[in-house]
């Protein structure tokens, strides 16, 4: 719908004028926010001149107890960092314990996996066991690597080299090209050939699409001298590649008790 001035003056005239109006209120806007943010920086230094004046007005008593409680705040903080630093710390080397751990032990139905691609965890199962069981549970072998059948989706997939995300990204960058424009954009563009729907790696890592795994291998390192239903068994080390980049490890072995 027309405004006032496209109506009054012409399209051309008119959006011209609309322009320049919304230049003013912009500037008026901008004034009154800078006139804003003085009366707080008045108002800050209003308030640190007073503090100043009410430690000038403390006895020594008073100022000596301010600078121990000062004190005890300071070297409460420092505590507290460094119990965080030693609790992160804890945490880190149990993790890699785990893992050690991990790296040793024969994976069973249900075992987390995650990607280095996704955005959760999944899990690596058998529909049908190869006849060993640990604690019931049936024993997986490097076999146990096929799409959506063993290899769980994880839902969410942000490889750049994944089609869903691919289409992702076309579908943003053109919803960017179809944007409604402003004054300036139009003549930009009236002078010059519009951009073309580019799809970046800067942009193409910023999406996200559907997680379909594409594995053509077994899973690699597995234990050669135990056989589990023909094929070597699984073990907490073995890594799996996605055709679309994405490294497949184990999280847990997926054993009981």
């Amino acid at each position: 719908m027309a405004s006032d001035n496209e109506e009054k003056y012409g399209v051309i005239a008119g959006t011209a004028i609309n322009e320049t109006e919304k230049g003013v209120k912009d500037t008026v806007n901008t004034i009154n926010q800078t006139v804003t943010m003085a009366e707080r920086v008045g108002g800050f230094l209003k308030r640190d001149i007073g503090n100043e004046i009410d430690w000038l007005m403390l006895s020594p008593e008073e100022k000596a107890a301010e600078k121990e409680k000062e004190k005890q705040e300071a070297e409460a903080a420092e505590a507290a960092a460094q119990k965080k630093k030693d609790d992160d710390k804890k945490a880190a080397d149990a993790e890699a314990e785990r893992i050690k751990e991990l790296q040793k032990s024969y994976i069973v139905h249900t075992a987390a996996i995650t990607c280095s691609c996704a955005l959760h965890e999944s899990y690596v199962v058998v529909p049908v066991g190869h006849g060993e069981f640990i604690h019931g549970i049936p024993q997986l072998n490097v076999g146990d690597s096929k799409p959506e059948i063993n290899i769980r989706n994880f839902g969410i997939c942000n490889s750049p080299q994944n089609p869903s995300v691919q289409e992702n990204a076309k579908k943003i960058a053109k919803d960017i090209k179809d944007r409604p424009k402003s004054f300036t954009e139009k003549v930009m563009d009236f002078f010059s050939k519009p951009p073309e729907e580019d799809v970046g790696k800067d942009l193409l890592k910023q999406c996200v699409g559907v997680c379909t795994p594409m594995i053509a291998t077994e899973w690699i390192d597995g234990k050669e001298d135990v056989l589990i239903d023909g094929k070597p068994a699984l073990l907490g080390k073995c890594t799996l590649r996605c055709t679309f980049g994405g490294e497949i490890k184990l999280y847990t072995s997926g054993q009981k008790g």
